[in-house]
Formats: structure tokens, sequence, C-alpha cells
């Protein structure tokens, strides 16, 4: 092998290493996520679990968002986290200039791309500016959509958010229906509030109540008026960057608690413009909060304690 060219591949490495702890310090800085989605939990939210092979193809290098087994080896740009990658990634980048590549393997979901077999020649085609890149294509037919930035937070909220349409059908019979959440696992909790609503309407009407019925009940007389209130509190406005449905399921899954913290209150609204009075921010200090959440922080001012409305999931339940 040329020894510039080992040189060359070697200094190469140390700059994508370089830009690597840049992009990882941006991310802590800004709140992003700039970590490779992980496969495998991509994958168990999928309708089909077994993949079509498509050929091979040249695939737009900026489309490869994640990995089966290196997501956490590599930033969302595949630049290298470590320097234990420096003999693998130089030599890919070394064969670059040389001899190339054998084609990558990699798994399609809708368009977007996850790493099979290839992860160091991704990373390293990226550091040289290469478009594309040839692989291997296995596809798992899905609609679900995953962009180039999402986290994977994001992504599992819209696996979320298909299962509850799909058994409650809410957003067909609502044209205005606009149920969004910034944060994890809150499709599943008010799901399970539409299934005890169920249950009390059975036994007050002494008959078979279906869900679709009960997820009308409850979005009529419970979401859409609390969703009311939430409004015209103000309450949104001092937790900038969330929605109102972030507002409901955290105010009714803490109600008691914040009833503990808080003292007894009448109804919903009394209760949002307590929060609101006590919230309310002035621009400093928001800026401090947010300071705080880049720091380690939470997300939210402490609402009665509760550091936990926004949480990072990992796993679909």
């Amino acid at each position: 092998m040329n020894p510039d060219v080992q040189i060359a591949a070697q200094q190469e490495f140390e700059r994508a290493r370089r830009q690597a702890d840049r992009e990882r310090l941006a991310a802590w800085l800004t709140g992003r996520d700039a970590r490779l989605l992980p496969f495998h939990i991509i994958r168990r939210n999928l309708r089909q679990q077994s993949p079509l092979y498509r050929g091979i193809h040249d695939v737009p290098l900026d489309q490869i968002i994640g990995s089966v087994g290196r997501y956490d080896e590599m930033t969302r740009e595949f630049l290298p986290l470590n320097d234990s990658l420096k003999a693998r990634w130089a030599k890919m980048a070394e064969l670059a200039h040389t001899e190339g590549w054998p084609p990558i393997d990699l798994y399609k979901v809708n368009n977007a791309y996850f790493v099979r077999d290839g992860n160091h020649r991704v990373s390293a085609a990226r550091q040289l500016k290469f478009p594309t890149i040839e692989a291997h294509v296995w596809e798992f037919p899905d609609d679900i959509e995953i962009g180039p930035r999402d986290s994977l937070d994001m992504v599992l909220n819209r696996f979320r958010e298909r299962t509850f349409l799909e058994k409650t059908g809410l957003n067909q019979r609502y044209p205005s229906y606009d149920i969004r959440f910034t944060t994890g696992g809150r499709y599943p909790e008010i799901q399970a509030q539409i299934e005890e609503l169920r249950q009390k309407l059975e036994f007050i009407d002494e008959r078979e109540v279906s869900l679709e019925e009960a997820a009308d009940a409850w979005y009529e007389l419970i979401y859409l008026p609390a969703v009311q209130i939430i409004n015209e509190s103000g309450l949104l406005d001092a937790f900038p960057g969330r929605t109102e449905a972030d507002l409901f399921a955290w105010l009714s899954i803490h109600r008691d608690r914040l009833r503990e913290n808080y003292g007894e209150f009448e109804n919903l609204s009394d209760l949002a413009q307590s929060l609101m009075n006590k919230y309310r921010e002035k621009p400093m200090a928001r800026m401090s909060r947010k300071m705080r959440h880049l720091l380690g922080g939470e997300e939210f001012p402490p609402l009665a304690g509760m550091d936990d409305f926004s949480s990072h999931e990992e796993e679909e339940e």
C-alpha cells in the first residue's frame, strides 16, 4: 500500500473524529439528538418483519440514518465517536482510493436506510464527500415516515400514533383532529383512558360499548373541553415548544399528585390558572431554564416535583 495513501487515510480519520466531537457538542448545546437510529427498535414496530430483496442500488448517503449494530459508535452523520475504530476506518478510506469497495448491505424503510453491514465504509464515504454508495438493499414495506433528522422518540411517536388512530379512528370522524405529542409514551396513556371510559359506559348503559364509541365520548366530553380550558388559561405560554395534547396528558395523568402539591381545586380550569400564574416566565427566566436543560436539567419547570414530563424511550412498550 502506498504510504502516502495510508497517511492521508489516517488524517481523514483524525478530521472525522474532531468533527464528531464538535457535532456531539453542538447537539448537546441545542438539545438535538445526534445519534444514529438503532434499527432493532425500529424493526419491532414495523408491519412486516420479513424484508424483500431489491437488488443493488446507488443509495444517497444522506438517506442512511441508522445502523443494526454500530448505532452507539457513530453520530447521525456517521462520524466515528472513538479512536478504537481507527484501524478499520482508515483501511476503508485507503481502499476507496485504490481498489474500491464491495457493496454494503442496507435495510430500507420507506425512504430511510439502515446499515446491516458496512458502517465503516459509509463513514469513510461521507467523510470523503461521496454522494452515494453501492449497496445490496433489503426493503421492509411500510409507509411510516422517518426523516434524516428525526430522533428516536419522534419515530416511535409516529408508530404509536398510527396504532392509536387505527384502533380509535378519531381522525376519520373528526376533521379537526389534532392530537400531537412531543414526548414519548402518551398515546398508550390516553388509549388507557379511553378503555377505562368504555368500561364505565358499559356498566352505566348495561350494554356493549365499542372502542370507537368510547373514543368519541372521550374526545367530545373530556379531551376537547380540557383543551379549551388549557388554551383559554394561557398555560401553553409557560411551556414553549409543547402542545395542548402534551399538557392535557400531563395534567390528567398527574392530577392527584398536583392536588397534593397545590391543594384542592374545584376543576381543571382552576388548576390551569394556578399553574399558569406560578410558571408564567419572564424572558430572562425562560432563558435560564433553557440553559439548565442544556446542562442536563429538566426540560420543563418542575411542576409539582414532576421531572418526568419529558422522557426518552428507547424501546416500544
